[in-house]
């Protein structure tokens, strides 16, 4: 497996994507178009937590696909920072995607809270209006194939600090206007790609609400939609297992199935392309 970072430079600030490209299995299906996922870890855009990065992409490495974990920039970082880094980091994929053995209509994005939240935030508002100007014409470059959001942050109401922080804790920046470009299931529309959600019912940072409320939306606008609810469980698990948490190696958590789920989602949609 080749591991290397690249360094994504937006407005004078460079954060690093950190690649994990196994060697192609010549005698397996999709040896040379594999699929790739982007990897947002969460921390409330405070930071990016160590345990929802590389785990992560470990596990999809181990199903087939190429991986990356993006480092995107946080507090006091302001919005819309970020999320040009992360468009960024789908744009790097899709332009080396043959270099890698990928294939470029099958790039999805992994974020945890806050990291759901940016995850979000790119399949929603890749062809928003905001961003004219900041962002090249063709809009699909940017475009992630599927959204795996785990236990997401969706909007002001779910956690509100994580927006505070996009705004470098200022109050009187989260406009009417801010507010509803951030709240996420109001920008859900038709083009948004295919989601896959999970989350722990009796998650007291995030509430499982905030899934609910986007599948709800994806529902509403024909967006095929996996939900998974787990019935216990805290927020921030990331793979539910001793690898990621304070678990005995027998006994994980309810939700370690999310993970062999995800695989299944992405491939579904991915063979339905070929």
């Amino acid at each position: 497996m080749e591991i290397f970072t690249r360094k994504i430079e937006i407005n004078g600030q460079s954060v690093d994507l950190h690649a994990y490209i196994p060697e192609p299995i010549e005698c397996a299906v999709y040896h040379q178009k594999r699929p790739a996922v982007i990897v947002f870890p969460g921390g409330a855009y405070r930071g990016t937590a160590q345990h929802e990065g590389e785990p992560i992409a470990l596990q999809y490495v181990a199903a087939g696909a190429c991986a990356f974990v993006l480092k995107y920039s946080v507090y006091p970082a302001r919005f819309p920072q970020a999320l040009l880094e992360a468009f960024e980091s789908i744009r790097y994929v899709r332009e080396h995607a043959e270099e890698f053995c990928i294939d470029p209509c099958a790039i999805s994005v992994c974020g945890f809270s806050a990291g759901g939240h940016l995850a979000g935030c790119t399949g929603t508002l890749w062809n928003h209006a905001f961003f004219d100007g900041l962002l090249e014409k063709d809009r699909h470059i940017y475009r992630p194939d599927s959204l795996i959001l785990c236990y997401p942050v969706i909007g002001d109401r779910f956690h509100h600090n994580s927006m505070l922080n996009l705004f470098e804790k200022n109050e009187d920046e989260l406009t009417e206007d801010c507010l509803q470009l951030l709240e996420l299931e109001t920008q859900v529309d038709e083009q948004t790609p295919p989601t896959f959600l999970w989350h722990n019912f009796g998650d007291t940072g995030v509430p499982c609400e905030a899934s609910l409320c986007f599948a709800s939306a994806l529902y509403r606008h024909g967006v095929p939609c996996e939900l998974h609810l787990y019935s216990e469980g805290k927020h921030g698990c990331a793979l539910g297992t001793y690898v990621t948490g304070k678990f005995s190696y027998r006994n994980g958590m309810v939700c370690e199935s999310w993970m062999k789920l995800s695989v299944d989602f992405i491939y579904r949609f991915y063979e339905q392309s070929l």
